[in-house]
């Protein structure tokens, strides 16, 4: 028995049959316009889910990528000015070969002692070397030099680590100062009411008053709190930082589990007290004519190279390591791109010819159901 259809019926399904060519026309003309497969999640949810998985990682690599150009430029910085140090050392024994020869007058002497004093100054200013406001052989304490470069007050409390050279006469402030361990002053001064020459020694416990003066060249020994509202004078070590630094790295993430160490950890404590005495001594023996001294010295110079050509083969490692982690992370991000664009994006070329192959389609629509519509009883008779 055959199903009674009734004109209201096939007006319906053709209106619903012309509905549906319309919303596949807007579909294809959305994504001609946006150039993605969906505009939406629910249109899609498994290419939504994949789409913004792929997203986080293309994301993921871009951050990477940028680390390791900031790490790269932090530690060629850092190697830069190792390398200066390490060049400027050079230069120092030069010197040193030259006073070593027991010739020299006591002018060329002078102008030796001139020379080696200004290239240790300008070793703390490439210790004092900064990225982007920072400075690199700090440790954590990034905002901190290694040298002051002017009288600074300590805003703190800080005992110091390692034996700090006073570059210039510090007076004692009002919280005054206890000595940790045994020290020697450089000049002839008054602390405590005791009257020191050079060369005397100041004993353990000793407390500095206000106003006593800790004569330039003198060691202040490690273990030494100087107190909050101490005056520490231009071109002496900071004790907040000196001595401080080692096991305070800095590590930047440049890849999925990857951490990497940036910083240089270990140059304040080649070079403030140890190399500072070392410079003293070289002072003392250039003056006294002492080539066997001199010639020691000599080789303490070149072991300190030796340190430096050590730490700048650590980086040079570290920097292989992140030039070979750059090179995978940026190949990394290409290919999350790639993959990003296959899920999302659409094929241009066949969408159009998709959309024109639909617009075919809806127009013949439009015509059969012009005349299924327009039909009224009178087309019957």
């Amino acid at each position: 028995m055959s199903m009674r259809i009734t004109n209201n019926m096939i007006q319906y399904g053709t209106v619903n049959a012309l509905f549906n060519n319309m919303d596949q026309l807007d579909r294809l003309y959305t994504q001609m316009s946006t150039l993605k497969k969906i505009e939406k999640a629910s249109d899609d949810p498994i290419i939504a889910g994949r789409s913004l998985k792929l997203r986080i990682d293309v994301t993921e690599a871009e951050q990477y990528e940028k680390n390791s150009k900031e790490a790269m430029s932090w530690m060629e910085i850092s190697d830069g000015a190792i390398s200066n140090i390490e060049n400027i050392l050079k230069e120092v024994k030069t010197r040193l070969n030259q006073a070593a020869t027991g010739t020299l007058t006591q002018e060329d002497k002078a102008k030796v002692q001139s020379d080696i004093t200004q290239l240790s100054e300008q070793i703390k200013d490439e210790l004092n070397t900064t990225y982007a406001g920072r400075f690199i052989f700090s440790g954590h304490k990034i905002d901190q030099p290694v040298y002051f470069d002017v009288d600074t007050i300590l805003e703190k409390d800080v005992t110091s680590a390692i034996d700090i050279r006073v570059a210039k006469d510090m007076i004692i402030g009002s919280m005054g100062m206890t000595l940790n361990s045994p020290m020697i002053v450089a000049s002839d001064t008054t602390i405590a009411g005791q009257s020191y020459q050079a060369g005397d020694e100041v004993p353990a416990g000793t407390i500095l008053l206000q106003g006593n003066i800790i004569p330039e060249g003198t060691f202040i020994p490690k273990g030494t709190e100087f107190k909050e509202g101490t005056i520490v004078t231009a071109s002496t070590a900071n004790p907040d930082v000196a001595g401080n630094t080692v096991g305070q790295d800095i590590k930047y993430e440049i890849g999925v589990g990857i951490e990497l160490e940036i910083n240089e950890t270990r140059l304040s404590d080649i070079f403030v007290g140890n190399y500072e005495k070392v410079l003293d001594n070289i002072n003392e023996a250039i003056d006294t004519d002492d080539e066997e001294r001199l010639s020691s010295l000599i080789e303490s110079v070149d072991d300190t190279r030796e340190a430096l050509s050590e730490r700048m083969a650590d980086g040079g490692s570290r920097q292989v390591r992140l030039d070979l982690t750059q090179k995978r992370m940026a190949e990394d991000q290409v290919t999350f791109t790639e993959l990003l664009s296959e899920t999302e994006d659409v094929d241009i070329e066949e969408v159009y010819v998709e959309f024109n192959s639909q617009m075919m389609v809806y127009q013949s629509a439009l015509k059969a159901s012009a005349q299924v519509v327009m039909n009224t009883l009178a087309d019957y008779i």
